[in-house]
């Protein structure tokens, strides 16, 4: 990983999950897609600034629809207290199992 960049493409495991289920109405009211079937984190690259940034593929469809959620997740002398553990910064929507997720 360079200095600043993304690291490489993980499978998704429960901490990633976790985190997008916290952001999950959030998620899904950006990308037009309330009331999915699905909502499954595939995988994801993560980025370490002043906290992390996690890029994260989740399908939302049973036909391989996904979208890519960018969630930061600040240090945790950084948060407020009994507020969130993260934050929605952006969404991409048209997306599929196979794309790869990248910086956006």
């Amino acid at each position: 990983m360079m200095c600043g960049g993304t690291g490489a493409e993980k499978e998704a495991d429960k901490e990633v999950q976790a985190l997008c289920d916290e952001l999950k109405d959030e998620i899904l009211q950006k990308a037009g897609k309330n009331g999915a079937e699905l909502f499954k984190a595939l995988k994801y690259k993560s980025q370490v600034v002043a906290g992390t940034n996690f890029f994260v593929t989740i399908q939302v469809h049973p036909n391989g629809e996904c979208v890519h959620a960018r969630i930061f997740r600040p240090l945790p002398c950084n948060r407020v207290e009994g507020g969130k553990t993260c934050q929605l910064h952006s969404v991409q929507t048209g997306k599929k199992v196979a794309d790869e997720v990248n910086h956006f």
